[in-house]
């Protein structure tokens, strides 16, 4: 049996013109987060990541307190969708603008873009959503071949995903879990073969206590 251990990065830059990095609270989450996983004891036997500067700066920070962690391997499959081209398709299709700056009702317009994303009523987007699902299935093989602790960086969009293909979840309910997802949350499942058991979704351990609970954030 294994252990694999899904992070979601660290805060990003939400609002800047280059969304795909930390901010510095994110370099502190992840950060934390490898002292908390020092401190289990427990040692990491292969590292996935996507392709993203985010995820990658996440891994480097929790490299920073845990530097026996191997070298990563690059999935994909583990990045996030193209959420500013799904807004932006569904504002189309509605015939909506909203201020994309205005993080509420970015996130509320997202929750919408998922859905009709979902029923394949947006035109003119790069990944359809059956794509996006079977990248995350197949990585989700990937992710069960290693044997030991497999500590693995990705996304908010493709850890709800996962959910969606270990619990079978309806996809409201995955979008739902999609948009709680805290930065530098831990979701751990247990496999045997391909066969996964949930053990923990969201997990903010490291951050959940008075003199950093400030750091618990969602971007």
């Amino acid at each position: 049996m294994s252990e694999i251990i899904v992070v979601r990065h660290g805060q990003a830059a939400f609002g800047t013109d280059d969304y795909d990095r930390l901010t510095e609270v994110g370099w502190e989450q992840a950060r934390l987060l490898g002292e908390h996983l020092a401190a289990a004891g427990q040692p990491i036997t292969a590292v996935f990541t996507g392709t993203m500067r985010r995820h990658r700066e996440t891994l480097a920070a929790i490299r920073d307190v845990l530097p026996a962690v191997p070298n990563a391997t690059e999935l994909p499959g583990l990045n996030e969708y193209d959420f500013h081209q799904l807004v932006a398709a569904y504002l189309a299709v509605a015939g909506e603008t909203i201020d994309v700056s205005d993080s509420r009702a970015f996130y509320r317009t997202l929750r919408q873009a998922l859905m009709a994303w979902s029923r394949g009523d947006l035109v003119d987007v790069s990944e359809p959503w059956t794509a996006f699902e079977a990248r995350v299935k197949a990585t989700l093989a990937r992710l069960a071949a290693p044997k030991g602790s497999v500590l693995v960086v990705s996304s908010g969009g493709p850890i709800s995903a996962m959910l969606r293909e270990v619990l079978k979840l309806d996809v409201e309910t995955m979008v739902n879990l999609n948009l709680q997802a805290k930065n530098t949350g831990v979701t751990r499942y247990f496999t045997k073969g391909e066969h996964f058991n949930l053990n923990m979704f969201n997990g903010v351990a490291h951050l959940d206590q008075p003199a950093t609970r400030h750091l618990i954030t969602y971007t």
